[in-house]
């Protein structure tokens, strides 16, 4: 046979054209292999084309065996578009046992989409593994409607073959999706004991701002259960800062002590309407009950229902409650006991003795000052801290160096936490340059006022000082240094924010937001960009 002679490029050409088929072939070959699946047919060698559902069926089932778990996650969802084949129930079954859950996910996808209600068992499954965070399989049902989605999870949680129920609380209860809070009144007041208690143990850590709405829920269902009102009222205590509490208002224990400590609470949560009958408990009470709901009543009682603490005074009071009324009439601006509390302030009774400063301290104001600056090197803590008091109420920058002295010199703890609260009290730039002093104290309480008060200051020298916050090992102080930033230097804010979207405190935003408002926006924005905590 006659040859035509080839040059040595052109036989180069074919060789290389010659590897690239037989690695094409190859790779053709191993792709089959990784997608055949057991039981699944090819595509049928038909005449005419593929209908677009063959095809799209055919494509599914490949993806079954896929290394990518989204992929095989939408291959077993996908079976639920071959309804008439007996086969798509029995591979769904299969996907059952896979080990990933995202692939599961999409298994119980399938089943739902066939009517199958295998889809619960398996999404149950997923919750009791220990080796799986319920917050990965809780997504699931977002999808479904409520009542679907409480069903299964109510069944997860009387499951009594696993010990998991507290985590899928905490989960539940993080995620906060719509149907929380019915899920939450549902599961304390189940008839199943091991759903209802662990119901209840996960209600006192829920956070008063983040689940007012389940909170709200539960004391609507549970309004008269005692027990479920004591453990309301300890979720409300958890609230770092005074906000409302309308689930306490909700509540009608039937023990008189317990109904005593709800209206406690709501008044040091700044609920006025409870005034008048918080009046009546300080009048009954005794002991350290008698001192807690003074304190609370001073916080919302007005002038005219102030008056009615009078009483207490005919009481024989003990020198901690005989200070509590003092300071009650005081705040509301009464100067008909002047007389009384001078006594009080000579008097050779050293318990006493803070009654009258604080008193004559407060109604005197600016008046007084020189005489509160002197009681700060009493002798007696007492009135120490009873001058502090009143100098912080008064904050004037006259006081400023005499407070300095004091802290320098004071060795009692609680005086000298009075004294820098005082400080912290007055606006003035000499102040705040003072303060920066006091960013590393040891007791959290200082260092959280202190910044605060450096916070809300707006001055750049006091920065350094907000710089030193941020170095904190307390996150709750950090975020006060970050709300600081954010006042007083929005250049420097946006870095700070980005920063701090790791660590701050739950509900912190949601203060900022409240208290800031269109300042938050921007702010807002960022978060919402950075990836999820």
């Amino acid at each position: 046979m006659f040859t035509v002679p080839t040059s040595p490029a052109r036989q180069t050409f074919a060789a290389r054209s010659q590897r690239a088929a037989a690695l094409l072939l190859a790779v053709g070959l191993s792709l089959g292999s990784v997608f055949a699946v057991p039981n699944v047919q090819a595509a049928p060698a038909a005449k005419g084309a593929l209908s677009p559902k063959d095809n799209a069926l055919f494509v599914l089932r490949a993806g079954l065996k896929s290394v990518d778990f989204t992929a095989r996650s939408m291959a077993y969802e996908g079976m639920a578009k071959d309804k008439g084949n007996k086969e798509a129930r029995k591979i769904l079954e299969d996907g059952i046992q896979d080990p990933q859950w995202t692939v599961r996910a999409g298994v119980v996808k399938g089943f739902l989409g066939l009517g199958d209600a295998r889809w619960k068992q398996v999404v149950i499954d997923g919750l009791k593994l220990p080796v799986l965070n319920p917050m990965e399989v809780l997504p699931v049902l977002d999808d479904l409607g409520d009542k679907l989605a409480i069903d299964v999870l109510m069944l997860a949680l009387a499951d009594k073959e696993h010990d998991q129920h507290a985590k899928i609380l905490t989960a539940i209860a993080s995620r906060n999706r719509p149907y929380t809070a019915a899920l939450f009144a549902a599961a304390v007041g189940h008839k199943e004991p091991l759903v209802a208690t662990s119901a209840k143990k996960a209600l006192v850590q829920l956070d008063p701002i983040l689940h007012a709405p389940v909170l709200m829920a539960v004391a609507k269902a549970q309004s008269g259960n005692d027990e479920v009102a004591k453990l309301l009222a300890d979720a409300g205590a958890e609230a770092e800062t005074p906000v409302p509490l309308p689930h306490l208002a909700v509540l009608k224990p039937k023990d008189l002590a317990l109904a005593d400590r709800i209206l406690v609470m709501r008044a040091l949560h700044g609920d006025r309407t409870v005034a008048k009958p918080l009046l009546a408990v300080c009048l009954r009470a005794q002991g350290k009950e008698k001192l807690a709901a003074l304190a609370a009543f001073k916080r919302v009682a007005s002038k005219e229902e102030s008056a009615g603490v009078k009483a207490i005074l005919a009481q024989a009071p003990s020198p901690d409650v005989l200070f509590a009324v003092y300071e009650i009439l005081a705040r509301a601006g009464d100067r008909t006991f002047s007389k009384e509390a001078q006594a009080l302030a000579e008097s050779t009774d050293v318990e006493v003795r803070a009654t009258g400063v604080f008193y004559l301290g407060w109604v005197g104001g600016a008046g007084r000052l020189k005489e509160m600056h002197g009681y700060l090197t009493d002798g007696v803590p007492g009135v120490r801290i009873a001058a502090a008091r009143v100098l912080g109420y008064v904050a004037s920058r006259v006081s400023i160096e005499p407070l300095k002295e004091s802290i320098e010199a004071e060795a009692d703890p609680s005086v000298r936490i009075e004294l820098i609260k005082a400080l912290t009290a007055i606006k003035d730039k000499a102040a705040y340059e003072q303060l920066m002093y006091f960013t590393r104290e040891k007791d959290p309480e200082v260092r959280q006022l202190v910044v605060r008060a450096l916070a809300e200051s707006g001055e750049a020298t006091v920065r350094a000082g907000l710089q030193n916050a941020l170095q904190d090992n307390l996150p709750r102080i950090r975020a006060e240094a970050v709300r600081g930033f954010i006042l007083s230097d929005v250049a420097k804010a946006v870095d700070v924010w980005k920063r701090s979207l790791k660590w701050l405190p739950r509900g912190f935003i949601l203060e900022l937001t409240r208290e800031l408002n269109k300042t938050m926006e921007g702010f807002l924005e960022l978060a919402l960009l950075e990836p999820a905590r």
